[in-house]
């Protein structure tokens, strides 16, 4: 429910509606799920990773395409040449490529949400002639580090604010249960806690492929 909150606020921030088109860069578990979000409220999507097999299940996730080397001129290709409404980098990298990316790819007044932790110097002249928008998502939501809301328990009115963290969890929950959201294709590895230690020695050696580890 935490890394589906973190991708829905990413695709809340994206404003994006029915019919409107979107790429998603990086494909770890929380790529994975905006993808399926992005899918649910009707867009468009494409996705991109290095990792073939990323792509490959982002397709079980609803991607219209996924490809490791999916290009900004793949992209405007499959739009019509205009490119797309919002582009969404739930990466983890050091790397400025994603950025870069987005810029090429995002279409004239679109939005760049960047949701992972990547390099930020932009390339300013995509993002200057299209008068592209750069927002970076703060975790979960509205909330998210304010301790009178996460250690006090003072929420903020939905009146006022919609979507805060708490209920972005609720949503992801809710969207499970309707089946909406289905996130078993994620789950890669199944380990008895007894064996806990092999599941985080595989994360930290990278040793083989995974994706979701219960």
């Amino acid at each position: 429910a935490v890394l589906g909150a973190i991708a829905l606020n990413g695709v809340r921030l994206a404003r994006l509606g029915l019919g409107d088109t979107a790429l998603v860069i990086g494909l770890g578990l929380i790529g994975q799920i905006t993808v399926s979000l992005l899918k649910a409220q009707g867009c468009r999507v494409f996705a991109t990773d290095p990792d073939p097999g990323r792509c490959e299940t982002a397709v079980k996730m609803g991607a219209d395409g996924a490809a490791p080397q999916l290009s900004a001129a793949d992209v405007e290709g499959r739009t019509g040449g205009l490119g797309a409404d919002a582009v969404l980098i739930a990466a983890a990298t050091k790397s400025d490529a994603p950025a870069e990316l987005a810029g090429n790819a995002v279409r004239k007044k679109g939005r760049v949400v960047v949701v992972g932790a990547v390099g930020m110097n932009l390339p300013r002249r995509p993002y200057y002639f299209k008068e592209a928008e750069l927002v970076v998502a703060c975790s979960y939501g509205p909330g998210r580090y304010d301790a009178e809301y996460e250690e006090r328990g003072h929420d903020y009115p939905a009146a006022y604010v919609r979507w805060t963290e708490q209920r972005n969890l609720q949503a992801v929950l809710d969207l499970m249960a309707q089946g909406s959201l289905n996130v078993a294709p994620l789950i890669s590895h199944r380990f008895p806690i007894e064996q806990a230690l092999e599941a985080y020695t595989l994360v930290e050696t990278g040793s083989g492929p995974y994706l979701g580890l219960v």
